[in-house]
């Protein structure tokens, strides 16, 4: 088995076949690729529309994971991956598509250059201005280039990534648990730095889709996806800093206390060129700096 495709699926009765149609469809192989779907403790009738799926093309090597109570992304992801038989793994999420060539060109330029991660384009229909495409195959190894092409502190995003299983076993990466949003934002922060090299490739485009009443677009949540955000920006501009190494979001700004609900009380400011951290009163009087610079621990890479 070459390419284990991970879909976390919750609720996504209406979407998952586009979905699962996007990978059978694809140039690459189908006997090369296998599709574990983890059904998160579903109401609706996605585990159904799965199981037809799997009667309608028996040859597609489609499997399922079920909870009976909803985990979350983290739970489902890392459950997954433990139970994944390819070389490489790929996250997807349930109600976004790919281009059909997306395996093949990203399978071809990750065995071709030997990297542990082939990195796609993907554009962003929430924020279209926020998508990346490359436009030629770079490979890169240094830290500092790796991030800086890859944008990976800001667009964290774990379906933008063909991983070596291995080398994703090997530095025992997972998901966080205790996290809602933003879950993978320091983890695919730390794996592509921790990768050998890695690949950029043109031609592979993930669409991430912008859907009404999703985690993202349901205004319930953005108090809880704003606390995970400032969450995981802070742990992944600390992990950063301690590597000396420069982000691509020049700053890194948070409001904590407004007075009347309009004027800044208390600014935090994470300025990364020089890994200061500056406090703010009325979000302009700076009353302290404290200075980050801690050794880093960098566990053995393969």
């Amino acid at each position: 088995m070459k390419i284990s495709v991970i879909i976390p699926a919750y609720n996504c009765a209406q979407y998952i076949r586009q979905a699962l149609d996007c990978v059978r469809l694809q140039t690459f192989p189908a006997r090369d690729i296998e599709v574990i779907v983890y059904l998160d403790g579903c109401t609706d009738a996605t585990a159904d529309e799965v199981a037809i799926y799997a009667e309608q093309y028996p040859k597609f090597n489609l499997r399922t994971i079920r909870a009976e109570t909803n985990q979350g992304l983290s739970v489902g992801r890392n459950t997954a991956v433990a139970a994944a038989r390819g070389e490489y793994i790929h996250f997807m999420d349930a109600d976004d598509i790919i281009n059909t060539d997306f395996y093949q060109c990203l399978y071809d330029a990750a065995t071709r250059t030997e990297s542990d991660v082939a990195v796609a384009g993907f554009i962003h229909e929430r924020w279209t201005g926020d998508g990346i495409v490359f436009d030629r195959e770079t490979v890169l190894s240094l830290p500092q280039d790796k991030i800086d092409a890859t944008g990976v502190d800001m667009h964290g995003y774990c379906w933008r990534y063909l991983i070596r299983r291995e080398f994703w076993n090997y530095n025992h990466f997972a998901f966080p648990t205790d996290m809602k949003y933003c879950e993978d934002l320091l983890i695919m922060t730390k794996m592509i730095y921790y990768a050998n090299r890695i690949v950029l490739v043109p031609n592979a485009i993930y669409t991430y889709k912008r859907r009404p009443n999703s985690m993202l677009t349901t205004r319930s949540t953005r108090g809880l996806q704003s606390h995970f955000y400032h969450r995981a920006r802070l742990d992944t501009y600390i992990f950063m800093s301690t590597l000396e190494l420069r982000m691509t979001c020049k700053k890194y700004r948070v409001w904590y206390y407004r007075l009347f609900g309009c004027l800044p009380l208390l600014t935090l400011r994470y300025t990364t060129d020089n890994h200061n951290v500056w406090l703010y009163l009325f979000g302009f009087i700076p009353i302290i700096r404290v200075r980050k610079k801690i050794k880093a621990q960098r566990p053995p890479l393969k």
